[in-house]
């Protein structure tokens, strides 16, 4: 028997396309899948007028787009503002009059019954529940605070440093919001176990990280023995600090005992440090229209994450690929257990560097050790499985609420 079809608004901080990476990745996945058998409407952000032309793709799956304008200029007057006060810098940056009234009156005139917020910038625009029949959801995806707990010991800049523990102090504050919601979602164990053990009364479900599994299908292709692969948004400093990690701490090791080997660094917008490690052996190549081949062309894909929070696509859409993995014990935090036997972890650089060169130079272990890795990948954390039962649950709770 089908069940009933919901209505659902979806609040998110950015225009959740081109699905690239990171947030837009999941909240475009999960807007898609949802809206095959439910109305959904989608409220966000947009600074230029040329981001209009992202909400086209979204329209044709049938999917409603309310745009509010945010200027930079607001977003650092609001930032500015926000010293005076324990609200977070990453909140505050995302705060709007104009977003708040919209979404008041949407609230007001239509009966929807799950109002979805997408990251804790989001949790700001929760409106008081009058329908016992709506559920308010908030989705954080990642600790923030285990994020930046985890930043704050990296850092060497004493000013940078500062202001890091400064959002990790408004962060912890903020983040008891939590309890507000009807329901709140994350993305990991670790991460859940985490805002636990702050004393956050919330029963958080399990949201997890998902894969295309049409588009990341495993296939054979010729590829480069020698070919080191890392990849992400390279604005996000974790993936930044990642790859400089590995260029001055790990890669000359690698070079010692195979000097065929070369490192390429794959992602959009990366910063003119990340640019200047370019050499005979390292590449940056900026944005890539179709990640899968460049992940195929490599022999390894490494993870070196030093922080951060959450389950990292990376590592799953490589497993699901069949190729190698080599991560830190961080990168993996987030994943499954069962998950750990086919990813090489290694936390100290001389580790690291040694299980690169293990997997360099055995091919057997692509095609004996990852194929068991990307059946399991493929059956647990695809987006239609997890998005399925993620509606399931939420028809569930509605029900509840209902008694």
């Amino acid at each position: 028997m089908k069940m009933q079809k919901l209505n659902i608004l979806i609040i998110t901080p950015r225009i959740p396309y081109p699905p690239y990476r990171g947030d837009k990745l999941k909240i475009f996945n999960i807007s898609k899948i949802l809206s095959r058998d439910n109305e959904v409407k989608i409220i966000t952000f947009y600074q230029r007028k040329k981001d209009k032309a992202d909400i086209e793709e979204l329209e044709k799956l049938g999917i409603k787009v309310i745009l509010i304008r945010l200027t930079l200029l607001e977003s650092i007057f609001h930032s500015i503002v926000a010293i005076f006060s324990f609200i977070p810098f990453q909140v505050a940056w995302y705060t709007s009059s104009k977003m708040r009234y919209k979404i008041d009156s949407l609230v007001k005139n239509e009966k929807f019954d799950v109002v979805y917020h997408h990251l804790i910038r989001t949790a700001q625009y929760l409106v008081g529940k009058k329908e016992e029949s709506r559920l308010n959801v908030l989705d954080f995806t990642d600790a923030v605070s285990l994020y930046l707990s985890r930043m704050a010991m990296q850092e060497k800049n004493i000013i940078k440093k500062l202001f890091i523990k400064s959002e990790l102090r408004r962060i912890s504050k903020y983040e008891k919001i939590m309890e507000k919601f009807d329901v709140a979602c994350i993305c990991s164990e670790t991460d859940k176990k985490f805002l636990l053990s702050k004393g956050i009364n919330q029963n958080i479900h399990i949201l997890s990280n998902g894969l295309d599994t049409q588009y990341f299908s495993g296939e054979q292709k010729e590829y480069d023995r020698y070919r080191i692969i890392f990849t992400g948004n390279m604005p996000y400093y974790a993936n930044s600090d990642a790859a400089i990690y590995f260029v001055n701490e790990i890669f000359p090791k690698v070079l010692t005992a195979q000097p065929k080997a070369k490192f390429y660094i794959v992602g959009q917008k990366p910063s003119r440090r990340i640019k200047n490690l370019q050499s005979e052996n390292i590449f940056v190549t900026g944005f890539v229209p179709d990640i899968k081949q460049e992940y195929l062309k490599s022999a390894i894909n490494i993870a070196p994450m030093r922080f951060g929070a959450g389950t990292l696509n990376k590592v799953i859409e490589s497993i699901a690929l069949g190729v190698p993995v080599v991560a830190t014990s961080l990168a993996v935090g987030g994943l499954p257990e069962k998950f750990h036997k086919y990813i090489f972890i290694a936390d100290s650089p001389d580790e690291f560097a040694e299980k690169v060169i293990k997997v360099m130079n055995d091919p057997k272990i692509r095609v004996e050790l990852i194929q068991n890795g990307r059946t399991l990948i493929t059956d647990l954390l695809n987006w239609d499985k997890i998005v399925l039962e993620f509606e399931h649950f939420l028809k569930r709770q509605l029900e509840i609420s209902s008694k």
